[in-house]
């Protein structure tokens, strides 16, 4: 609104280098899409165990580029194996999952290992805590699986509430009715947890994997890039 300048998403990592989707000047915009495979490059999402594209207009699948744009990255620091296992079939496999619509615009859905597997389907974190933070009463938003001896696991999201705003059981069912209604009742939170601030890194990334650790009982693992350690 100050600069009256368009919100533009785009889609890279660091083993990338440089943004391999994007929206850019002249496509027509599609709010909540990446966009699509920026000039150059060759992108596609690849089924979750062949890795061969998936050429069906909203099948989620794993992003993949085709190796050799020159930004990529030529190895992980004493970690040849690792590097070698991210390519198949003539991709660099990235570990996120997205869907490619009918006109070929990539949506997100979220890192392979944060998908949510709840009575069988998956469920994106991503699009749940977009849905959370349109709540007025949410500041920020990190969604997880947490186990369920029924559903294997079911979507559980920790909120910091706006100044103004206090956590109560009427505000609990107003945000989860919230989500049923803008997405559908798969991707509705079963739980929600308020708390005072997300863990994330010193860059502002929320650190889900640390949320996830705590609901499974897992070691954190590394937490040397964690804002307060």
């Amino acid at each position: 609104k100050v600069f009256g300048l368009p919100f533009l998403d785009t889609y890279w990592q660091t083993e990338t280098g440089s943004m391999m989707i994007s929206n850019y000047p002249g496509m027509k915009i599609k709010p909540g899409s990446m966009g699509k495979a920026f000039p150059g490059i060759t992108a596609t999402v690849v089924d979750l165990k062949t890795f061969e594209p998936i050429t069906k207009a909203g099948i989620v699948g794993l992003i993949a580029i085709k190796p050799g744009w020159p930004s990529m990255f030529r190895t992980y620091w004493n970690n040849v194996e690792t590097y070698r296992s991210k390519f198949k079939n003539g991709w660099y496999i990235s570990g996120d999952r997205a869907s490619i619509d009918e006109e070929g615009y990539f949506w997100f859905v979220g890192r392979d290992d944060d998908v949510i597997n709840t009575a069988g389907h998956l469920v994106g974190p991503f699009e749940i805590e977009s849905a959370l933070l349109e709540h007025p009463a949410v500041a920020e938003s990190a969604v997880v699986g947490k186990p369920d001896p029924v559903n294997m696991e079911v979507v559980k999201a920790f909120i910091a509430l706006k100044p103004g705003y206090e956590a109560s059981k009427d505000l609990d069912l107003d945000i989860m009715n919230f989500v049923r209604k803008k997405l559908s009742a798969l991707a509705m939170p079963q739980e929600i947890e308020f708390v005072r601030s997300l863990p994330k890194t010193r860059s502002g990334k929320i650190m889900r994997r640390v949320l996830r650790a705590k609901e499974w009982g897992e070691e954190i693992g590394d937490t040397s890039t964690l804002e307060n350690d």
